[in-house]
């Protein structure tokens, strides 16, 4: 008699395996077969969790990035914190979050920074934009409340932000290139926050 397991249990286990190919087979030799023979299900089982092998890669990311969201939020809700204070943590938390528990996750993302996975870039740009957008949103909004900053249309800011922040940092052109090019996109959003927020003192200090 086949178990009958859990959606969430046998997504799990689903994405698991496909990690495992991917790493070891490497994921553009991967076949959803090789996936179904490693879990021993019927293909029908493993299409009815997943429509196909990018778009489980695709929930593979969406965990990845689950942390970074989660420590976001608690900075864009954190009461103790003034506007001022939680840019730049929300900032810092973007470009310095936390490695990858296994180190193996950075051939995951050469994948996905890889031309025929474009689509999927940007599905993950547009759900990342859409979730920072609503917390920029929300601390441009307190920081005029607060005074610190004077920002006519805090919605339609927050929108052209985080849409330009999301897509160039997850760019493979920004990537790809050396820390210091690199950098420097970083220290021009820095710059493009100081002179548009409206605040009377400097947000950053910008690095020469």
């Amino acid at each position: 008699m086949r178990e009958n397991k859990d959606v969430e249990v046998r997504k799990s286990e689903i994405i698991a395996a496909a990690k495992n190919l991917f790493y070891t087979k490497g994921y553009t030799k991967t076949t959803t077969q090789d996936i179904v023979d490693a879990l021993k299900i019927s293909r029908g089982l493993l299409y009815y969790h997943f429509n196909s092998k990018e778009d489980i890669l695709f929930w593979i990311v969406e965990r990845q990035v689950e942390p970074m969201l989660a420590k976001l939020r608690s900075i864009t809700y954190d009461e103790k914190l003034s506007a001022k204070e939680k840019i730049t943590k929300f900032l810092g938390s973007t470009v310095n979050s936390e490695p990858p528990v296994d180190s193996r996750d950075y051939l995951l993302q050469d994948v996905l920074q890889s031309p025929e996975n474009t689509y999927l870039m940007d599905k993950n740009c547009h759900k990342l934009t859409y979730v920072m957008f609503d917390y920029f949103t929300h601390i441009l909004k307190q920081g005029n409340y607060e005074g610190i900053f004077h920002v006519q249309y805090p919605e339609e800011m927050a929108a052209f932000f985080m849409t330009a922040f999301s897509f160039v940092m997850n760019d493979s052109f920004y990537h790809k290139n050396d820390s210091e090019i690199a950098s420097r996109y970083f220290i021009a959003f820095k710059h493009l926050l100081n002179q548009t927020l409206g605040s009377k003192e400097l947000l950053f200090e910008i690095e020469v």
